[in-house]
């Protein structure tokens, strides 16, 4: 990723784990496993690992399917 690309993703700052797995209604464990496989990307500050509150808003919408998408399955 190019440093404008990270720079745009962090722009509206970075969460604990715990504040994104609320968000999401996922465990902690769940987001974990999601940055292992790229889907989120994070940062370690110190000891401390954070991910892109866009990051999350972005997986979030992402994941969203409509109610006729529903039906469907």
């Amino acid at each position: 990723m190019s440093n404008s690309t990270n720079n745009e993703i962090i722009s509206d700052g970075l969460e604990r784990i715990s504040e994104a797995a609320a968000f999401l209604g996922m465990s902690r464990s769940h987001i974990y496993r999601l940055i292992r496989e790229g889907v989120l990307p994070s940062a370690k500050i110190g000891k401390s690992r954070r991910v892109p509150i866009r990051a999350v808003r972005d997986l979030a919408l992402n994941s969203m399917v409509s109610g006729s998408d529903e039906a469907d399955a």
